[in-house]
Formats: structure tokens, sequence, C-alpha cells
């Protein structure tokens, strides 16, 4: 464990070493490759650039290009797009007071710099690629054929926000998605199901087994699964929670195929390992921290919860079955984030367990109707109804959505807690998991 210890100090040192190279100074002229989305933020369109040039420039950079009011309608720009551009690079910033670390945020993806661009510091150019790595033009690929794909089902006779909801859920594209509306799902509890994750991956690895069969376990068929699972991995732009997720699920096929238990905490600390290896930095990321207390939560509470319900009566009544796992499964994920939730946020969502009663079940629906729309594409006239399917399905949810957000009380604001408060709550939490084993164990021994 001291050995393990020190190997992380030394790897998060190098990694921090590598991106404390010092800025250039004043205005520089450089190559770059557009790498994410264009969003249109007020004045500007914000992006992520990765740099083309020389080991002296910052290697990915967080930009915000100034629109010109007389060409604001139309700026064409796309990802993979490469531009020239001058700019002056600068060391992110908080902007605002809260536990919430932006610049470290950055730092866990690989940004170094931000800068703002003058709209007429920067023109479009051709630029070959060489200098990134077979991975990051892979993401480029992938994120350019979702960008394709998106155009061809922005027609489909979906408003505004059920689109918004229905790509991100789908593609990890949340760029469409307004402040009110992420507001809206914030304060009801269902943040959760527009960041692509466990939740997400899960689903797809069921439709994935449907398809290919779900009684036949083979390895020509896992392989099938873990394959398509990555994929999908890349095409919505390898995020760190759908890395995580894609691993566990990685693990979990495997691990059941030598019959090994499949969901254990061996499997998510192996995850954790292999994701830490790669970069370091994760640890400090919110999403890494957020998704592997929830999934560990869920491992450790689940049974002592689950328990507190006779099995007899579970048995004879399916439907009390079925909601009081879901209660248990909801309850354990915020026990391991509404912590986290607090102290970067400084808000707990008091109606979550409401929220998730309809929105887990939805959100399976739309991503089924998601996978179905595009099949549909090779039978044209089906496509229409599954689009009014698609739509009416989002609309419920995001109606409920503001229905819970509404109501009054649904969530405690300003919260303010230390990280000495936030160490001793996950201390309380490990203890009243302690107690909760050693009774389940008292009570199978009587």
């Amino acid at each position: 464990m001291v050995s393990f210890v020190f190997l992380g100090g030394f790897l998060v040192t190098r990694q921090q070493g590598a991106l404390d190279r010092p800025l250039p100074r004043g205005y520089v002229t450089y190559r770059a490759v557009v790498a994410s989305h264009p969003q249109v933020r007020g004045k500007t369109l914000r992006m992520d650039l990765w740099l083309l040039d020389d080991e002296a420039m910052p290697r990915r950079v967080k930009a915000s290009l100034l629109r010109d009011t007389a060409t604001a309608s139309d700026i064409p720009l796309e990802v993979g797009d490469g531009i020239v551009a001058t700019s002056r690079m600068k060391r992110p910033e908080n902007y605002y007071s809260s536990n919430f670390d932006y610049p470290l945020y950055l730092r866990c993806h690989g940004f170094t710099a931000t800068t703002l661009i003058a709209p007429d510091a920067w023109r479009k150019a051709v630029l070959p690629l060489d200098g990134l790595s077979r991975l990051e033009r892979a993401r480029l690929a992938a994120m350019r054929f979702r960008q394709h794909t998106l155009r061809q089902y922005l027609g489909i006779g979906l408003s505004d926000d059920e689109m918004a909801v229905a790509v991100a859920m789908a593609l990890g594209d949340k760029s469409r998605i307004t402040n009110d509306l992420r507001d809206i799902y914030s304060i009801s509890g269902a943040s959760h199901v527009l960041a692509l994750s466990g939740l997400h991956l899960g689903i797809i690895y069921m439709l994935l087994s449907l398809v290919l069969g779900a009684r036949r376990r083979s390895v020509l068929r896992e392989v099938l699964i873990i394959l398509g699972i990555w994929s999908y991995a890349l095409f919505t732009g390898l995020s760190p929670s759908v890395v995580r997720a894609s691993l566990m699920i990685t693990v979990y096929s495997f691990v059941g195929l030598v019959g090994r238990d499949r969901m254990s905490l061996n499997a998510l600390s192996f995850t954790a390992i292999v994701m830490l290896l790669s970069n370091p930095l994760c640890l400090y990321d919110v999403g890494f921290q957020m998704s592997f207390l929830a999934v560990m939560a869920i491992l450790i509470f689940y049974k002592p919860l689950y328990a507190l319900v006779p099995a007899a009566f579970l048995e004879q009544h399916r439907w009390a079955k079925w909601m009081w796992a879901m209660v248990v499964v909801s309850c354990s994920a915020q026990l391991g984030v509404a912590p986290l939730t607090a102290y970067y946020f400084g808000r707990f969502s008091t109606y979550f367990l409401l929220t998730n009663f309809f929105v887990i079940p939805l959100a399976t629906v739309i991503l089924y109707l998601t996978a179905l729309l595009f099949a549909s594409a090779v039978v044209p006239p089906l496509m229409p109804w599954v689009a009014k399917a698609l739509a009416m399905v989002v609309g419920w949810q995001n109606t409920l959505a503001t229905w819970v957000a509404s109501m009054p009380g649904s969530s405690v604001e300003h919260i303010h807690i230390t990280r000495i408060q936030l160490l001793l709550v996950y201390v309380v939490i490990a203890a009243l998991a302690t107690i909760g084993y050693k009774v389940l164990r008292l009570k199978n021994k009587i």
C-alpha cells in the first residue's frame, strides 16, 4: 500500500510537471484544430483547441472566439477544422467563489491555458494532423461522424429542449442544453441522466445483450458486446465517466465468464487503477470522484439496505421488489455523492428519490427509441413514427422534471462545508456501513 501511494505521488508529480510549462509571453501565432463542437455563449464562440505547434506551446487550450456582429449568425467552424490564429495565452482562473476549482478541473482534462481570439485574428486553414496521436485522430474522426449524424436528425420533429435532452442522453453532446433546462434537471435531482455514465452504458449493454442473445453467454458474444461498448464510448468522445463505465463493463463481462463476482469492489478498484495509471490527475476530477463514489456506495450499501425488507415478502410481491430495489439503489448512490454535491455545488436535491422513479425508466425508453431511430434510417417510412414516440417520451421527462423542480423545498441551496467537514461526513457514512454489515452478519447467524 505504501509503495502504491508513492507510485501515485510520483505519477501525479510527473503529470503536473508536464502541464506546468511556462506559457509564451505576449501575442503568439499558432496552428490548431477544433476539438469540440463550438458553442455560442453571448458574444463568443467557445471551443476546445488542440495545438499543432512545437513543445513551447500548450497542448490543449480552452478558446473563446469573439463573434463579429456582421457575421455572428454564420461562423463556419466544426469539429476537425483547422485554424491559424493569433492571441495571448493565459492561465485558467476561477470566476466564482465556490469549492469547485475550475483551473484544476481543466488540468485534469489536459488544458493548461485559455485564450480570447479577436474576430480578425484567425482564419480557417487545411492543416495536417501529423502532430496528433492516433487516439486523438480517432476521437476527432468519431466526433466528426457524431456531428454528421446530428445534422441528419435535427429535422425529425423534436422541439429544441426535446432535441437537446435526446442528444445529450444518446450522444453525449450537451451543447444544446440551455441554462434554464440544466437548472431544472439539477434541482430535480435528474442531472445524472444528461451526462453519459454507467446508467447509459448499462442500458446499452442490456440492448446489445438482447440483440446478441441474452441467455447465451460465450467468449465471442462478450467480445462483440465489449467492442460495441467501446465503439459507442469513442463515438461519444471518451469522457472520463464513459471510460470508467466502459472499463467496468469490460471487467464485468470477462469476470462473469470465469464464474467470479462481477459486481465487486475489486472490479471497481481495478477500473480506478487503470484510469489513474493513464491519467493520474483524474483523481482530482469531480466527475471521476462522483462516479466512483456512487458505484462504491451501491456496492457497499445495497445488501444491508435491501435486507431491511424480508425476502419472502419481496418474492411474493414482484412490484414491491422492483420498487424497493429502486429505492435502495437511489439511496445508496445518494449516500455516496450527496456530500460531494454539497461541497462542490452547495446544493442538495430533496426529491431525488421521486425523480429517479420516473427518470430511470424513461431514460431506458429514450435510449432504446434513439437506437431504433438510427436503425429506422434503412426504413424511411418508419422514422417519423419513431421520432414522434421519442419526442413524446422526452417531453414527458422534461415535464416531470420541471414539475419536481417547481415543488416547494425541492432543493436546499447555499450549503457551505469545508474539506474537514466533508471528510467527517464520509467517516460517519463508513461507520454506518460497518454497523450495517455487522447487523446483517448477526442476523444471518440467527
